[in-house]
């Protein structure tokens, strides 16, 4: 009995869906507010929507030209995403499908995003916060030593709780020992909340030299090497996948709930300010007419009582004489 019990039981990822859906039912929003968090809304029903449907987003993040789009290219098996030797060729965040078979996801969605290092710096934390936001997981990709402005993106992204896998790109260019000197470098430079962040080795777009028969040196581009980021993401997305989405719906939801509840607060300050007065006034003056201690006690009750619910109504809460 108790095992049947068990398996009856719904799975973590499950619950979560089961529970985030009856609360995105149950909320309760006026035209006003829907209107000024349309955009905030969209996003967290976009969220709510890929977690019913189990359609998980990762995202290439870094600087511009580490290779994120030959990254997202290599892992897709063929070009959808632009390269170009100029920097910068992706402005805006981009997306494909990549079709391979994960266990309990029903599509795996690969975005290309802006590089880092193109924007300033408050509009760079405003997009880490917003790839952060809207993707699952994160592949953070570099192709060298992690810099400053790198440390700066990643600690956004670790702290806001995303899940990231750092990429380390270009592994071609180095020679064995050379590469573990600077995969030693990064490891020592990543604050202590990254310091167990997976890193994994890959060569995008590898080419080889290769000396022509008139004497010139060309290079030739080579099969891509990234089987061992390829092999851990499958195995990885399969045990944790739904997971994933479920917590990025849960914190969604809690940021757009606190968000509204901030600003229910400052919208209702003034009339809260102004009911308190009154009471505050009325109470003040029951008190300076009842010549017994128990009728100020009885009456400074009532009126705290009949302030509490007047309160609760203002800021939308449903509560009885008894709970004030």
């Amino acid at each position: 009995k108790g095992n049947k019990l068990m398996t009856s039981t719904p799975r973590t990822a499950e619950r979560c869906k089961l529970l985030l859906n009856e609360w995105r039912n149950k909320l309760v929003t006026t035209k006003r507010e829907r209107s000024l968090f349309s955009g905030e809304l969209k996003i967290l029903d976009n969220q709510i929507q890929r977690l019913n449907k189990k359609r998980l987003r990762v995202a290439a993040f870094g600087r511009v030209g580490v290779g994120k789009s030959s990254l997202l290219n290599a892992l897709l098996e063929k070009t959808i995403f632009t390269t170009d030797v100029a920097h910068g060729c992706t402005r805006l965040a981009k997306s494909a499908s990549w079709d391979q078979s994960v266990k309990g996801l029903t599509s795996i969605e690969l975005v290309d995003t802006p590089g880092i290092d193109e924007i300033a710096s408050k509009a760079r934390a405003r997009l880490a916060a917003r790839i952060a936001l809207q993707v699952d997981l994160v592949l953070f990709v570099l192709d060298s030593d992690i810099t400053r402005i790198e440390l700066d993106a990643l600690e956004i992204l670790v702290k806001s709780g995303k899940p990231v896998v750092l990429t380390l790109n270009r592994s071609d260019q180095w020679q064995p020992d050379e590469l573990q000197e600077v995969i030693h470098s990064i490891r020592s430079r990543l604050p202590e909340n990254s310091q167990n962040l997976d890193l994994k080795v890959v060569a995008a777009a590898p080419r080889k030299v290769q000396l022509q028969p008139n004497g010139l040196v060309r290079s030739e581009p080579c099969p891509p090497k990234i089987q061992l980021l390829q092999n851990y993401l499958k195995l990885f997305l399969s045990a944790q996948g739904e997971l994933l989405l479920a917590l990025n719906s849960l914190r969604q939801a809690d940021l757009f709930y606190q968000t509204l509840k901030l600003a229910r607060l400052k919208r209702n300050q003034k009339d809260a300010q102004g009911l308190i007065g009154k009471f505050a006034t009325l109470k003040a003056s029951g008190v300076a007419v009842n010549p017994l201690l128990m009728l100020d006690f009885a009456g400074g009750l009532a009126c705290d009582t009949a302030l509490v619910i007047q309160l609760s109504k203002l800021y939308g809460l449903h509560m009885r004489g008894h709970a004030a």
